[in-house]
């Protein structure tokens, strides 16, 4: 068998090469353990670039614990519109809540791993930047990172190939800076070894890579790629209802399998094909009322995960049960609580998604440019 360098011979170099290439992203600069905390919940499925554009504003609104776990979570989540996965949101406020009330902060992964939201590459993360514990992290980047150091032949997400992978990344640990051996990891996949592109040539773990060393090897064949999930296609019908200046809204259940806890437009899903007369049908069932729905409607898609949303959009019209309708600009009572009027100013203060404004741009209105009345 081919020798090669061994991990704990590369953990310098790795380090070296982190120190000089590292990108200067906000939440390194911190070694407060809240700070570090909401970074790495907004990191939970979101692009860092995206994350830095969006970080310092959170924290803007929120600088202490003590301030997000007084908050309202409606105002959480309003903070976190533009980020997506809302339920990140209500996890970051239910486990500062929970930190508050302890009045000490967890001093290992495992404790970490108690808090709501944090799983297990998230704790081992929080435990190796705020605690100096020597916990190995499994992200993306790394699992293709680490399969190309092993060229390894099995899906990184099966249980051996992670043992693997774990104590392939617990040994690249230098036990004097973990936190700083984990995001130079990590580092190394965003940057160096790229899905499609890896610039081996100034990879500081090139000298142990077996997919770059070994003849006839190509470390674009790594990670070995599993079974893909199948996409899942809905049909949907969305209403646009328009008041003078306000927008008629819905927020999603908080256990909806796509946009929970959202404020979106009120919305039902129907087969494919089926008209406006159906759809005016199923929202009176959804939301109660007589619902009328302009000819034709607009075609939108949207991706939510592995999900394809096939939307059609229309301007409609809507008159409330009698005796339920809401006073003017707020939310509706009793039993349709969870629709609600909002001016065009408001909406940028709910927990939303951008298939709203791509739904909105659909049909003709734009947000920033709200109408010249107000009345009916």
């Amino acid at each position: 068998m081919l020798q090669l360098v061994e991990p704990e011979d590369l953990r310098s170099a790795l380090l070296v090469w982190f120190d000089r290439c590292r990108r200067d992203l906000p939440w390194r600069r911190s070694e407060d353990p809240y700070e570090i905390l909401v970074a790495e919940i907004m990191l939970q499925q979101t692009r860092s670039e995206v994350v830095a554009t969006r970080y310092q504003g959170f924290l803007d609104r929120f600088p202490r614990a003590d301030t997000l776990a007084e908050a309202p979570v409606e105002s959480v989540e309003a903070a976190w519109s533009g980020l997506g996965y809302y339920r990140r949101a209500r996890n970051l406020h239910r486990a500062v809540r929970i930190l508050a009330e302890r009045g000490t902060l967890p001093a290992s992964a495992a404790e970490w791993a108690e808090l709501p939201g944090v799983g297990a590459y998230t704790s081992a993360l929080l435990a190796s930047r705020c605690c100096g514990e020597s916990s190995p992290v499994l992200d993306g980047n790394v699992e293709r990172v680490l399969s190309r150091f092993l060229a390894s032949t099995e899906p990184p997400r099966r249980a051996a190939a992670r043992r693997a992978l774990l104590a392939t990344a617990g040994r690249l640990l230098d036990a004097s800076r973990p936190g700083d051996s984990n995001q130079a990891l990590m580092e190394v996949g965003s940057l160096v070894c790229r899905r499609g592109k890896p610039d081996c040539g100034v990879c500081p773990l090139a000298p142990g890579c077996r997919a770059f060393r070994s003849p006839g090897l190509d470390p674009r064949d790594f990670p070995v790629a599993g079974p893909r999930r199948d996409r899942e296609v809905r049909h949907c019908f969305t209403a646009v209802v328009r008041r003078g200046g306000d927008l008629l809204l819905h927020r999603r259940p908080g256990d909806a399998d796509w946009l929970a806890g959202r404020w979106h437009l009120p919305t039902v899903e129907l087969a494919s094909g089926e008209g406006s007369a159906r759809a005016a049908a199923a929202l009176g069932k959804e939301f109660g009322g007589c619902w009328e729905c302009d000819e034709p409607a607009v075609r939108v898609r949207h991706a939510v995960t592995y999900r394809d949303l096939h939307v059609r959009a229309a301007v409609a019209h809507w008159r409330p049960e009698r005796m339920r309708e809401a006073s003017a600009g707020g939310r509706l009572p009793a039993g349709r609580s969870s629709l609600g009027w909002f001016g065009y100013g408001e909406i940028d203060e709910l927990p939303t998604s951008s298939l709203l404004r791509k739904t909105l741009d659909s049909v003709g209105i734009n947000l920033a440019d709200p109408p010249l009345h107000s009345g009916p």
